[in-house]
């Protein structure tokens, strides 16, 4: 369902990739093998929720009950919704949906707690989005990653596109909570306390020194805290952009002349075309571009990333398959063999180190951004692969702090 209400200022990205994945043969093949596992899964997520969390009605949590009807209202949502409140002393919020029934909403103690009503409507609101622009359409990483007989179902190519998706659905959603909260403001702060932790003026939230923070990024895959098995290799590229990438995003929606007329501030603004660039622009930086890429200097970075990646493998305790696993998952099978000799490989590597330092400090970062995805994929990053991390990120000319954003992932996503 898509409310002709928000229909407009879905993401250019997000709309665009949804309607070529929809059509894509291996994508509709995923998406049958899913509803022959799935069927029952919405009810049993259901009675999860009331075995262990709390349904709300509008007696127990009135301004809770209030922010969703004027949610509800705003992006003209009409279908059952059910609130739940589970014990959490961080700040959470996530939605799902299965074959039928309500659109489930769960929100964590201390968000109800310390979020203002305006911030609680973004919340609402973003995750209303998801259910508005039919995200849950397209289940994700389950269609990535999901597999039959004869492997995965999804070319690799396009698992790589599901998850650029992914990420452009979060700003689609995030539009949805501004038009619901009302101000560009209370989503910058919303995305500034999930992202923190603060509630009290402790630090000030200077929005446009945090979106800046997204010089400092190429790309968001994350190391996993738990181990993984073949099937969800994939899992390592974050469907969430990072945060400091969103709240750009809702700086200059916000700026808007769609957001600002429809919000009643006037008909001035930036043209919806100019947002979507800076949007796509700066999506466009967590792309791993290089992995797919037909070009000589795109080959270069697929052999450092594979000789680079053993070595941090390497590093503690040997080559684990789920490391193998992490590497074939971003390089495919031909480009990701298992190493006879890796003293060889070593000394392969500071030659391929020394010549790719005159590639662009995007593709660098990348790089060594997917080098975490490699080493966190048994389950947790030792102190010597950190160590080979850095050493590498330091020939490449890419500052170590790029390591630690992105095991630390997307902080906090709200869903």
């Amino acid at each position: 369902m898509r409310s002709s209400l928000v229909a407009d200022i879905q993401a250019r990205r997000d709309r665009d990739l949804r309607g070529e994945l929809a059509d894509d043969r291996g994508v509709k093949k995923a998406l049958e093998k899913f509803d022959q596992r799935a069927s029952g899964w919405g009810f049993r997520q259901r009675r999860s929720l009331l075995a262990d969390a709390i349904r709300l009605n509008k007696r127990m949590a009135p301004e809770v009950s209030k922010a969703l009807a004027e949610c509800r209202e705003k992006l003209g949502f009409d279908q059952p919704v059910e609130i739940y409140l589970k014990p959490d002393p961080g700040y959470n919020a996530f939605c799902s949906r299965g074959r039928t029934g309500p659109l489930i909403v769960a929100l964590s103690s201390r968000l109800v707690e310390d979020f203002s009503p305006a911030e609680l409507r973004f919340v609402l609101g973003h995750e209303l989005g998801h259910a508005v622009y039919d995200h849950f359409g397209i289940p994700m990483p389950i269609t990535a990653t999901i597999q039959d007989i004869g492997g995965t179902l999804v070319s690799r190519a396009v698992q790589l596109r599901l998850f650029v998706w992914c990420r452009a659905a979060e700003v689609s959603a995030d539009r949805a909570g501004l038009v619901c909260a009302g101000d560009p403001e209370i989503g910058a702060t919303a995305f500034f306390k999930l992202s923190s932790g603060l509630t009290r003026p402790t630090i000030t939230a200077d929005f446009e020194a945090f979106a800046s923070q997204i010089e400092a990024m190429a790309s968001a895959p994350s190391a996993t805290n738990d181990a993984r098995d073949d099937d969800d290799t994939l899992d390592c590229f974050s469907t969430h952009p990072y945060t400091p990438v969103r709240v750009r995003a809702l700086i200059a929606f916000g700026r808007s002349a769609a957001y600002r007329s429809r919000t009643g501030r006037g008909e001035d603004g930036i043209s919806l075309d100019d947002v979507e660039q800076i949007v796509e622009r700066d999506l466009a930086l967590m792309e791993p571009t290089y992995l797919e890429e037909k070009s000589t200097a795109a080959e270069k970075l697929r052999r450092g990333l594979y000789l680079a990646g053993v070595s941090v493998a390497a590093a503690h305790g040997g080559i684990q398959p789920e490391e193998m696993s992490a590497l074939r998952a971003l390089l495919g099978a031909k480009q990701a063999q298992t190493p006879e000799d890796v003293d060889k490989l070593a000394s392969e590597l500071e030659t391929v180190l020394t010549d790719l330092a005159s590639q662009s400090l995007a593709h660098r970062a990348q790089l060594v951004q997917h080098l975490t995805v490699i080493a966190g994929a048994d389950g947790h990053v030792a102190e010597e692969e950190y160590t080979e991390m850095a050493r590498i990120a330091e020939r490449l000319g890419v500052p170590p702090t790029i390591i630690d954003q992105t095991l630390s992932g997307a902080a906090s996503p709200m869903d």
